[in-house]
């Protein structure tokens, strides 16, 4: 079994050795935290790295999702506040959402509440932005470069799928799973693999499928790739401002249906990576331990 691992955007800061490093150790810390091991000899990782395609084109991303959120001086001041802990030169957070019955302070309790005060502001941006699909998209022309070449340059978006495509294997089965942009990119993807591919599982994390400004860019309508064997799983956190939405009729009306799971993550990073695979239902539903999932 191999699951393949697709990333999304800004990544040029890493190259495919950093990132996969802070992937796996990302990925180890999730099993470690629900006490799962995972056995290398039944199952291999691939972490394709396509970050540095964009860096090829000299251009880069000129706003990122921190740089999104809206300031307060007054509550910023208030970030020495938050616990971190430090793992393999990686920063990560420990406060998830779904570990509330940690004990806080006052001041513990009081960041947490101005982060998910920016997380709500942010959100509710971007769903007025999702009924002005035209001008969404201009934003993202204008900030957001890997995106809209992704949508618009036939060899950008060729070259991402070649490189992920060299992690599949028609002898193997295979589970995807793919995170914000990146879930773009693999539903684009397993679509264009032939039926010879074994797609056992597709879990999507934290995608913008749903928005109106991707969907006037991909292929419709919304269909269960051909190739896919098994369930597809779509977890979204409610303050994660590019997952608003669950993957449900009319646009996602196909049977099986998704398997739509809200979650949430970390109160100060809720789009990001980290706080996604730490979570319970996530970790165990891509390593084969879909008995403890309730589908919506």
């Amino acid at each position: 079994m191999k699951v393949i691992f697709i990333h999304g955007i800004n990544q040029q800061n890493l190259d495919k050795h950093t990132f996969k490093t802070h992937w796996q150790n990302v990925v180890s810390l999730g099993l470690h935290k629900n006490d799962l091991e995972l056995d290398h000899t039944k199952t291999m990782l691939e972490f394709p790295f396509y970050g540095d395609i964009l860096t090829q084109y000299n251009l880069k991303n000129a706003i990122n999702l921190d740089t999104m959120k809206p300031h307060w001086n007054f509550l910023d001041r208030l970030a020495h506040l938050h616990p971190h802990k430090k793992l393999n030169n990686d920063i990560l957070p420990i406060l998830p959402h779904y570990q509330y019955d940690i004990k806080m302070g006052l001041r513990e309790r009081f960041f947490q509440f101005s982060q998910m005060t920016k997380d709500r502001a942010l959100k509710e941006m971007v769903i007025l932005l999702n009924h002005f699909p035209n001008f969404h998209e201009s934003l993202v022309e204008k900030f957001i470069a890997e995106a809209y070449l992704y949508w618009y340059q036939a060899t950008f978006r060729h070259a991402i799928h070649t490189r992920i495509k060299a992690c599949f294997d028609p002898k193997e089965k295979h589970i995807v799973v793919a995170h914000s942009l990146g879930t773009i990119v693999a539903y684009n993807l397993l679509h264009e693999l032939s039926a010879d591919y074994q797609i056992e599982r597709f879990i999507t994390l934290a995608s913008p499928l749903p928005f109106n400004v991707v969907q006037k860019n991909i292929k419709a309508p919304m269909s269960r790739p051909h190739g896919l064997h098994g369930d597809w799983y779509n977890f979204y956190s409610k303050d994660d401002y590019l997952t608003t939405f669950p993957m449900s009729p009319p646009l996602f009306d196909f049977e099986p249906r998704v398997h739509n799971k809200l979650i949430t993550t970390f109160v100060d990073k809720p789009h990001e990576i980290i706080g996604y695979l730490q979570h319970p239902s996530v970790i165990r539903c891509i390593f084969n331990q879909t008995s403890a999932l309730q589908p919506n």
